[in-house]
C-alpha cells in the first residue's frame, strides 16, 4: 500500500468517526473539500476494506480498534497450516483475541468472510500460534487478511 493510501485512509476514517455521514457521495464531496479526489466505486472498495459499514443510515467503522493498536512484528509461514505472528511483550493475548473475534462474533456479512480459514489461535506473551485450515489457498489469504488489518513490519516465509 502507497503511503498516499494510508494517509487517505487516515483521512477517510477520521471522516467517519467525527460525523454522521449518510450517503458515500456525501462522503465522496466532503473528501474533495480536503482536496482528495477519490471515485465512488473506489471509495466503496476502500471502505469495505477498512471495515466501515452502513448502521442505522450512518457509516460506522467495525473492530476500529483493530488496525495499528497491536503491531506484529513478524510474521512466520510454516507451511502447510500455521503462522507464528511475533508482537510486542504483553500483547500475544490482546491480538489472539482480536483474530478470534472475527471467527466467533461473525454474524455480520462483512466478518462471516473475515479469517474464515482461521481454525484457532495460542498466544503466549510475545508470540500467536495460528494454525490455518491447511489449505495453501487458506494459508494465503489468512497471510493477506491479517497483513491488511494489522500493522506488520516484516514477513518470512518458512519453506519445507
Amino acid at each position: 500500500m502507497r503511503n498516499t493510501d494510508k494517509k487517505d485512509d487516515e483521512v477517510i476514517l477520521n471522516l467517519i468517526r467525527s460525523e454522521k455521514i449518510a450517503h458515500q457521495q456525501e462522503l465522496v464531496a466532503k473528501l474533495k473539500r480536503l482536496g482528495l479526489s477519490i471515485p465512488q466505486s473506489t471509495l466503496s472498495r476502500r471502505l469495505k476494506k477498512l471495515g466501515v459499514v452502513k448502521v442505522q443510515n450512518c457509516y460506522k467503522i467495525l473492530n476500529s480498534e483493530i488496525k495499528t493498536f497491536i503491531p506484529i512484528l513478524e510474521i512466520k509461514v510454516s507451511p502447510p497450516n500455521i503462522l507464528i505472528l511475533h508482537t510486542l511483550p504483553g500483547h500475544a493475548n490482546s491480538l489472539a483475541f482480536q483474530l478470534d473475534q472475527n471467527i466467533v462474533h461473525g454474524t455480520n456479512e462483512i466478518l462471516k468472510k473475515r479469517y474464515d480459514s482461521l481454525m484457532g489461535t495460542v498466544a503466549g506473551d510475545d508470540t500467536v500460534l495460528v494454525i490455518a485450515d491447511g489449505t495453501k489457498k487458506g494459508l494465503d489469504k489468512l497471510v493477506e487478511e491479517i497483513e491488511m488489518d494489522f500493522e506488520v513490519e516484516h514477513f518470512r516465509d518458512e519453506k519445507n
